[in-house]
């Protein structure tokens, strides 16, 4: 199977996810709710504080908090401005780079769960439940989240920073974004597919390996939560409840898949 086919094979059990965790797994929709809630107003309140903290330093440090002056009120309310753009960008890059990572670590217990449970339906493949097996298991996706980040921050940079260099950078430009998203799908899909990789007991060098070799997979599902995640606002909401759609795809994915040579 190609690249191509890969992306759209991924797309189609992403697709079928959607009916299949409606049926057996209704209940866990919820937990994306609430976690969109907290998510939501942690983020702004964060944002907010720090913002309001850093105004308020930066002004009296220059002394004209209190001042009627013209030009100081008026360079009062430009630093305001500046700071309330910054921040914003600030925060809409680390969404854009970072918190699609969060949100796998902190959903991690549910999606490691789901992801048993699909597999127990669709292949009717028990695991025997332990808490310490569920803990590591958690541990694992939690691990392999944060290498996937900093590696997907690594790249990302090393694009943003070629883009300057003269000749290679103009060649490069162009298709900067479209590299970024496929370098952040690509890790992204690789958490989801690695939950079902872990219960099957390869190692985090076995699956990188795999994933390798199924790249179009694991970026057709990075690339399906990726996108909706980026969406104002909106992502917030949706990148949770996708995030278990992609997970019991990429299960279904597993299934088919071929580990071993």
């Amino acid at each position: 199977m190609n690249f191509f086919e890969s992306v759209f094979e991924s797309i189609v059990h992403f697709f079928k996810a959607i009916p299949f965790t409606f049926r057996h797994f209704a209940w866990a929709l919820f937990i994306p709710i609430i976690f969109f809630v907290i998510l939501f107003y942690l983020t702004f309140s964060i944002e907010g504080s720090i913002q309001n903290e850093v105004s308020k330093w930066l002004i009296s440090s220059l002394n004209i908090e209190n001042s009627d002056n013209w030009f100081f009120l008026t360079l009062k309310y430009i630093i305001q401005g500046v700071l309330f753009i910054l921040f914003k960008i600030l925060f809409f890059l680390f969404f854009f780079f970072i918190s699609g990572n969060v949100v796998l670590i902190l959903l991690s217990p549910v999606l490691s769960y789901i992801s048993e449970k699909t597999e127990k339906i669709i292949s009717n493949k028990k695991y025997p439940f332990s808490v310490r097996i569920w803990i590591k298991q958690i541990g694992r996706s939690i691990v392999l989240a944060l290498r996937n980040m900093l590696i997907q921050l690594l790249l990302t940079l090393v694009i943003f920073f070629v883009s300057f260099i003269p000749i290679i950078g103009w060649i490069i430009s162009p298709f900067s974004i479209v590299l970024t998203i496929l370098i952040n799908s690509y890790f992204l899909g690789f958490s989801f597919l690695d939950f079902s990789f872990e219960r099957k007991g390869l190692t985090i060098q076995q699956s990188v390996y795999i994933v390798r070799r199924n790249k179009g997979t694991a970026i057709g599902f990075g690339l399906i939560f990726f996108l909706l995640f980026m969406i104002p606002y909106l992502g917030n909401f949706l990148a949770p409840i996708v995030a278990l759609f992609s997970v019991v795809g990429a299960t279904l994915s597993v299934e088919k898949m071929k580990l071993y040579d």
